[in-house]
């Protein structure tokens, strides 16, 4: 690009020019306005402390989530920094059957998700015409989507394949436990009571506490009416040998169906009932002898229904990722992708906004090296014009003082061939021929003079013409030669353009991969801890936040702090 010469107007994009596009393209603007990050962390430190606590939550393997640390210093250092603190968050994490990089929200996600749930239990309960009927909407209501049960192992062959599996097929896969020694402290002794709801999943018992002293949480009350179920028509729901009052059922129950639990109106006659529930006798117990001795030779008498799904499948599908945790991580991604892409329409606008100002500059300085070229053609034309007035006054002149000469030289001529002198009359001589051949020679010369200098004349003039032609075309191929240069000039400037657009936009689909990455592995982290909560196999694919849509130009307004607020006020 041409230097600027002479006085130019004050433009405000030619600082923006001189800015360049680096900080469009810097990694620390991005860590720090779209990520939030301090100055001394990146995305390195980011995925060594996810992946350490993905360790902590059982996943042995995150580096195949995020990528690995560049260095060993750097992963070491990562994962003994504020150790004292993770390990406090991990015991945490054990107590609240949750992962220790969910929100507060999350912590308490399984009671928001029963609070949220209890309506959905308030619904009308299913006529009693027929006794069957009645069975299968009392193992309805007990199964129900909304009331979260959480079943752990299940036989039954008549459940199509679906995103919830039972963890019957986890038994070839022993699920990792995380709690040790240290987290015996956070358990309860439940040990008197033999229900499988003291023995199995650990939750937070919210309810009344009972006779025989257990606070039974809604999960709890659950497992004692399945048991009952199990154990024949006849049985109740129980705890410690002690019928649940109607307070404790109600909490998981209609009105309605705690009268059928509580005057035995369920007739269990169709044995066929307990496969196509969804659970099965090694479900709940485990340890009862009896009671599972009872549960078996009801299905190997029953003959098998057709295979079906279950409406609590999908149900419960809705469930998981409507879970609290779960909500809190999309709402959580949702508001950082608007940032990085609050962030990416800044930088895109940003490079649009300098290569604006490179084309506005370069278009000013072609205007500026025109005028001034012009100018410059100008002046030497005007001089080339004077010094052709110059050169034909001087003809002019050089020729009136020929026709003096030649004029004067005549008169003595003639005076000579007169016999006479201009001065000495009185002197005669003899004129020759040959004086006379001169005097005739005098007399055309002088008679020629005229058409001789207008020859001249023309001669100066054609060649003075010819020069000032030849000077405009030589001005000429300046102009044109200046307009290849800027064409040639804007052209690369359009292309150097390009290829930065496509130079931020690999840019911007590598530092979302990166951030979808490190989302996967939080899903995954998620995943885990729902599982190990409701000892069931979240099959579904997670599926991530759509990123915003790409707004208009004009319709993006960068902030005043952001360091790329510069460019887009230069374009202004």
């Amino acid at each position: 690009m041409h230097a600027r010469s002479g006085a130019m107007p004050d433009r405000i994009w030619d600082r923006t020019v001189a800015l360049s596009t680096a900080p469009i393209f810097d990694d620390a603007v991005y860590l720090s306005e779209a990520l939030g990050l301090p100055i001394n962390q990146n995305e390195d430190d980011l995925d060594a402390e996810l992946a350490l606590l993905a360790r902590e939550s059982g996943i042995h393997d995150p580096y195949r989530f995020v990528s690995p640390p560049q260095s060993i210093s750097r992963a070491i250092s990562t994962m003994t920094l504020d150790s004292d603190q993770r390990s406090s968050r991990s015991i945490h994490s054990q107590e609240t059957q949750s992962t220790s990089f969910t929100s507060a929200p999350s912590r308490t996600s399984r009671d928001h998700l029963h609070s949220s749930e209890r309506p959905s239990a308030k619904r009308v309960p299913p006529k009693l015409a027929r006794s069957p009927q009645s069975a299968e909407s009392y193992a309805q209501a007990i199964e129900r989507p909304g009331s979260g049960v959480r079943s752990r192992q299940s036989s039954t062959p008549s459940i199509t394949p679906s995103v919830l599996s039972s963890s019957s097929s986890q038994q070839a896969q022993p699920r990792r436990k995380r709690g040790s020694a240290i987290f015996s402290m956070f358990r309860r002794d439940s040990s008197a009571c033999t229900s499988t709801s003291h023995h199995g999943h650990q939750t937070k018992p919210r309810g009344a506490r009972l006779a025989c002293g257990h606070l039974l949480s809604a999960y709890d009350v659950r497992t004692h009416i399945q048991e009952a179920l199990q154990m024949g028509p006849q049985s109740v729901p129980k705890c410690c040998g002690t019928a649940l009052p109607r307070s404790v059922l109600e909490t998981v129950l209609t009105k309605e169906e705690t009268d059928l639990v509580l005057e035995n109106v369920v007739q269990l006659a169709d044995a066929s009932l307990f496969p196509d529930s969804g659970y099965s006798e090694a479900e709940l117990s485990s340890d009862d002898s009896r009671q599972s001795s009872k549960s078996n030779a009801l299905p190997d008498k029953a003959p098998r229904l057709p295979a079906r799904r279950t409406r609590h499948e999908a149900i419960n599908i809705g469930s998981a990722l409507a879970h609290e945790a779960f909500k809190s991580f999309k709402v959580q991604q949702k508001e950082q992708f608007e940032r990085v892409s609050a962030f990416e329409c800044h930088q895109r606008k940003a490079l649009s906004a300098h290569h604006k100002c490179t084309m506005q500059q370069l278009k000013a300085q072609y205007e500026n090296d025109k005028i001034e070229r012009m100018k410059q053609h100008t002046d030497h034309l005007e001089r080339l014009e004077e010094r052709q007035l110059l050169a034909e006054h001087d003809l002019l002149k050089a020729q009136a003082q020929e026709t003096q000469n030649v004029a004067t030289a005549l008169k003595y001529m003639e005076a000579y061939c007169s016999g006479t002198k201009a001065n000495h009359q009185e002197h005669v001589h003899a004129v020759s021929e040959e004086d006379l051949k001169k005097l005739d020679r005098q007399r055309s010369t002088q008679k020629g003079l005229p058409r001789k200098h207008a020859s001249a004349i023309n001669v100066l003039r054609a060649r003075q013409e010819l020069d000032t032609a030849r000077k405009l075309e030589t001005q000429e191929m300046e102009l044109e030669q200046l307009d290849a240069e800027y064409e040639k000039e804007k052209a690369t400037t359009e292309v150097k353009y390009k290829k930065e657009v496509e130079k931020l936009e690999t840019v911007i689909e590598a530092r979302r991969k990166r951030l979808l990455q490190r989302w996967d592995l939080r899903f995954e982290m998620w995943r885990r801890d729902w599982e190990e909560q409701h000892s069931m196999t979240l099959n579904v694919k997670l599926e991530h936040e759509e990123w915003p849509p790409r707004k208009a130009d004009h319709a993006i307004t960068v902030p005043e702090s952001s360091s790329l607020a510069q460019y887009v006020k230069a374009a202004l």
